[in-house]
């Protein structure tokens, strides 16, 4: 666990999902509906899959933690 929360860049976006179900929407909302479904979201990263869609992975953990502070 990070100062800033549980979720860090070296995760891999399946297990996220698996761990954090609230989090669906707004991973969806980071990767697209198409990350929620695909077998590859069980070996790729954050840091990977938001490299792929132009996103600053560090920015991604800290809104994601931003949400689980929430709740």
């Amino acid at each position: 666990m990070t100062r800033e929360g549980p979720i860090r860049p070296d995760m891999i976006v399946g297990e996220v999902l698996k761990d954090y179900p609230g989090l669906r929407g707004k991973i969806r909302e980071f990767f697209g509906s198409e990350c929620l479904q695909c077998r590859s979201n069980k070996s790729e990263t954050i840091t990977y899959t938001s490299w792929h869609r132009g996103l600053d992975p560090q920015q991604v953990c800290r809104e994601l933690n931003s949400i689980l502070g929430e709740k």
